[in-house]
């Protein structure tokens, strides 16, 4: 099968979205299949990929990774004809643009779209983002329900997109890992490398540092945290327009010693510091899948999330980790009883390395493709 992946976030993107590009296309290919992505050509960025195509885009001027014009300039129709496309699969992060469906059309081949940001409840928590909730809540609507399938990532969130109304066929498909990706550096290494006292329970959060991540109620949650237990460390990996902000926010606090901001870090480094920590907490509420969560599970280490759009369906809740309301109260009473809890930790930690088998990339990728081949078969039967 030959598929077009078009994104407007792709490496070198910091997000969870390119990442699961990146798992997508790899895992495909295993299965014999061709990949060609569409994203956009990112300034200063030099290095050439097989089968990506870098096309002009105009940036946010606060962000230079938001493209708000994606592409400049369509690709040449004829082009486009020759890779004799199969399928067209979307992967929007910061905005739902028209490029996917012109390209689906000009090659006469289906769309599937996966939502990995319900852009309307993005849009009602982040006013200064977009330029109204009505004005993207009908975008949103209008693009869906221009696919021939939807994925969601979670139940929680095909649940919102049902409720308006979109009538495209929907299917609820998470991204996989690759499990032996998790393997951990031992605890005391990543202290050691830290600065981190080795005798301290280590908390760790892996995300960016944005307003809309929840970092006010992450800090203020430790706070309470800190005050309870005297041998705690949260450990903050991310970047992000706010991590300054947020980090001198935590430098004026009693308890900034026991914070550590380590600013973005490589992914495959990344991926060996999950199971050196003891909880991983997740304050956000806007991702339809946390594919870290997914991580510090495969990884053995519990977590305390959030409930939002995504997080409890993938934390089994008092069995591989704790689920709080958005409440800096309840969410530090969380991490305080499974920080404390020596057995429970170890019982958690291992159902957490048994639950992760279900987001194995091979299964999901497999169940995936299946997907393509009925959007596919659906396509060639409007003809007959």
């Amino acid at each position: 099968m030959r598929i077009a992946f078009v994104t407007d976030a792709y490496i070198p993107v910091p997000s969870g979205t390119a990442v699961s590009i990146e798992i997508l296309k790899v895992a495909l290919e295993k299965l014999g299949h061709k990949v060609f992505i569409f994203a956009p050509e990112y300034p200063g960025l030099r290095h050439k990929e097989k089968r990506v195509a870098r096309l002009p885009s105009i940036f946010s001027l606060t962000n230079p990774y938001a493209p708000i014009v994606f592409p400049v300039f369509s690709p040449n129709k004829k082009l486009i004809k020759k890779l004799g496309l199969d399928i067209v699969h979307s992967h929007y992060f910061f905005r739902p643009f028209n490029f996917a469906k012109s390209l689906a059309d000009t090659a006469g081949v289906p769309l599937v779209s996966t939502f990995y940001k319900i852009f309307p409840e993005y849009a009602r928590q982040n006013k200064s983002i977009f330029s109204g909730f009505d004005k993207i809540l009908n975008q949103t609507i209008r693009f869906a329900n221009s696919c021939d399938h939807i994925i969601a990532l979670s139940q929680t969130s095909r649940n919102y997109l049902a409720d308006l109304n979109i009538t495209a066929p929907m299917t609820v498909l998470p991204v996989g890992i690759f499990l032996k990706d998790y393997t951990s550096f031992p605890p005391q290494a990543v202290k050691e490398r830290f600065n981190i006292p080795p005798s301290r329970k280590l908390l760790l959060y892996v995300a960016r540092c944005e307003d809309d991540a929840n970092m006010i109620l992450l800090l203020k949650a430790f706070k309470r945290v800190w005050k309870a237990l005297d041998d705690v460390h949260l450990l903050i990996v991310g970047g992000g327009r706010k991590f300054n902000d947020y980090r001198r926010l935590a430098h004026l606090q009693l308890f900034n010693q026991y914070v550590t901001f380590t600013g973005f870090l490589p992914k495959n480094l990344v991926n060996k510091i999950y199971g050196a920590a003891d909880v991983f907490v997740y304050p956000k509420t806007l991702d339809p899948e946390p594919l870290a969560v997914i991580e510090s599970l495969a990884a053995g280490t519990p977590v305390v999330a959030v409930k939002g759009l995504g997080a409890q369906d993938f934390v089994s809740d008092n069995q591989d980790g704790l689920i709080s309301s958005v409440s800096v109260e309840e969410f530090a009473d969380k991490i305080i009883e499974l920080t404390r809890r020596d057995k429970m930790r170890l019982e958690f930690s291992l159902r957490a390395r048994a639950n992760a088998k279900r987001f194995r990339a091979s299964n999901l990728t497999c169940d995936l493709v299946e997907l393509y081949e009925s959007a596919i078969s659906r396509n060639k039967d409007k003809f007959f």
